[in-house]
């Protein structure tokens, strides 16, 4: 199954974008989150304009979009409404990192850490990220729950997982 297949089974879920700078890591909630190219793999996400997660993106030049629901999308969408004042948005919150130091609500069924290729500040009220996947992973309990049913997740993130990685 190529991506774009196995990418239409994500968009029941809602994406958290994370990134992480020198001193703050934040996150926010996704607008829209799609495959954008096969070779290297990329994808394009979709966030509102302003948003105080748009620095650390530019300067670390790294984010992870991450599948959430249950307590995930709870931290989530109580993330999404914080204005990053403090050293760490994630400060109290169980997290899992990324190879490259980013977090990632813990629970997450699965997440895409990308290294930025292009921002793209449109005419509307949202910009985009195009990021190239240098590592994916996704939950064992929701691996576990997919086996037996549609498995395009898992065949999704394994064309995304550079080897030995995830």
């Amino acid at each position: 199954m190529n991506i774009p297949e196995a990418m239409a089974h994500l968009y029941g879920y809602p994406f958290f974008l994370t990134a992480s700078g020198t001193d703050k890591s934040h996150g926010v909630l996704a607008e829209f989150v799609m495959p954008c190219a096969n070779s290297p793999a990329m994808l394009m996400v979709s966030v509102r304009k302003g948003m105080a997660l748009s620095p650390l993106i530019r300067d670390s030049r790294m984010f992870t979009v991450a599948a959430v629901d249950g307590i995930a999308l709870a931290h989530a969408r109580r993330m999404d409404q914080m204005i990053i004042d403090q050293v760490d948005s994630f400060m109290g919150i169980s997290v899992e990192h990324t190879p490259t130091g980013i977090p990632v609500l813990a629970g997450s069924l699965a997440w895409f850490e990308c290294e930025l290729s292009r921002h793209i500040d449109i005419d509307a009220d949202c910009e985009l990220y195009a990021g190239i996947v240098r590592a994916a992973h996704m939950d064992e309990t929701y691996q576990a729950q997919l086996e037996g049913e549609d498995n395009s997740l898992t065949e999704l993130l394994m064309d995304l997982t550079p080897t030995g990685v995830g």
